[in-house]
């Protein structure tokens, strides 16, 4: 099975590093301490960060729903940490209270940093530096705390960007080929099954799209409610102007996006 899957290769290893890559991995002191329980916090709901916020909570809500229904299928022990695309852990899921208390021991929960900066080589780091499932068995990894486990890491795409990335880690006396097929289907199932439902997520993509059509705040007022198949009648009532404005102002829309009629509309932001 293991050669089997390195005919059709869709991950690494730390083997796949090229020498001056390897080096590369050698964490801070600060990231050390950081690792083995010492505060390391950062702040992700900022002003200048709302979108990004907005992803890594439809990230969380997503492997949380995910892995309430993996857990039914899995038997061994082990731990998703989820983070955002900086390496910085935002939540954690832990097959058992043993594995969570393994966990709190090691310090390991939100706000700890996985990168390569912060925690030398491990599945998460490897997985940002060759942007790809990343294999890291034992003692392969630079930190002593994850010398007994194998660890299987996932980006986390959604509309072409890297939001985040899905890590399971479990007891290296396990098989470890079985996990990457498995946390492939992860990401998968979580961004496109449910972060793709996630409403505000939708949301933001509908003002990202309204943004680069470079629409003014009213024509974005009027392609909403043109976007709910309301009428012109119905949404000069609600925004209070004439029924000759909102028209002007769908023709000005239709302009700016390339587009001459309703369903073209539509299927350009949906």
């Amino acid at each position: 099975m293991f050669i089997s899957l390195k005919k059709t290769k869709t991950w690494c290893s730390p083997d796949d590093l090229k020498k001056e890559q390897f080096h590369s991995f050698q964490p801070s002191a600060a990231g050390n301490k950081g690792l083995m329980g010492t505060s390391l916090t950062k702040t992700l709901a900022t002003p200048i960060d709302d979108v990004k916020s907005l992803y890594h909570k439809a990230m969380i809500v997503s492997i949380r729903r995910e892995m309430v229904k993996i857990c039914e299928y899995i038997s061994l022990s082990f731990v998703v940490f989820l983070t955002d695309e900086d390496g910085y852990i935002l939540d954690l899921v832990c097959s058992s209270s043993d594995m969570e208390e393994d966990m709190n021991k090691a310090g390991l929960g939100t706000g700890v940093c996985l990168s390569k900066g912060n925690s030398g080589l491990n599945a998460v780091s490897l997985a940002m530096e060759m942007d790809c499932i990343g294999v890291v068995r034992g003692e392969e990894h630079s930190d002593i705390t994850f010398k007994d486990w194998n660890c299987v890491c996932a980006p986390l795409y959604l509309d072409g960007t890297v939001r985040g990335y899905v890590d399971i880690s479990f007891n290296r006396g396990q098989q470890i080929e079985f996990a990457i097929p498995f946390i492939q289907q992860i990401a998968e199932n979580v961004t496109h099954k449910w972060m793709n439902r996630d409403s505000e997520v939708q949301q933001s993509r509908l003002e990202a799209s309204f943004h680069d059509y470079k629409l003014t705040a009213r024509e974005k007022d009027v392609a909403h409610l043109w976007l709910q198949e309301k009428s012109a009648l119905h949404i000069s009532s609600m925004l209070g102007i004439s029924e000759g404005t909102v028209r002007n102002m769908v023709k000005s829309i239709y302009t700016k996006m390339n587009v001459n009629e309703r369903r073209q509309f539509s299927k350009k932001l949906v």
